[in-house]
């Protein structure tokens, strides 16, 4: 059976290093990417099935957000899930309007919950 893939999208390498550590237990194929740039280019090469997207970048704070726009444009049907603690740092509520997301998930991230979600979405 072919392994689901995911492409996780964050600047910080070493919660790319975790994630991917905490979802190989699953079974996922992981790809990663530090750029959000790289990450869109990763796309198209690795045909993944979910996105997990951070969504503040130190280059561009905006970036994940205009990222997931991007994404879901192209790829409607690729499910991203945004990721960041946004919410607790800044105390900013966002929403679809703001992010076209299929889910949102505060850092640090319950990985339980993460996986439900990715396997309600695959």
């Amino acid at each position: 059976m072919d392994k689901h893939k995911i492409l996780i999208i964050d600047n910080d390498r070493d919660i790319i290093e975790v994630m991917k550590s905490l979802l190989n237990r699953e079974v996922f194929e992981i790809y990663s990417a530090e750029t959000v740039e790289k990450g869109i280019e990763m796309i198209n090469e690795v045909s993944p099935h979910i996105i997990l997207l951070d969504i503040m970048f130190p280059k561009k704070e905006t970036g994940g957000f205009h990222a997931a726009n991007e994404i879901k444009e192209k790829y409607p049907k690729l499910p991203v899930f945004a990721i960041s603690a946004i919410n607790k740092e800044y105390a900013f509520e966002f929403t679809n309007e703001d992010i076209k997301a299929d889910e949102f998930i505060n850092k640090p991230v319950k990985i339980d919950e993460l996986i439900k979600l990715i396997n309600k979405y695959i």
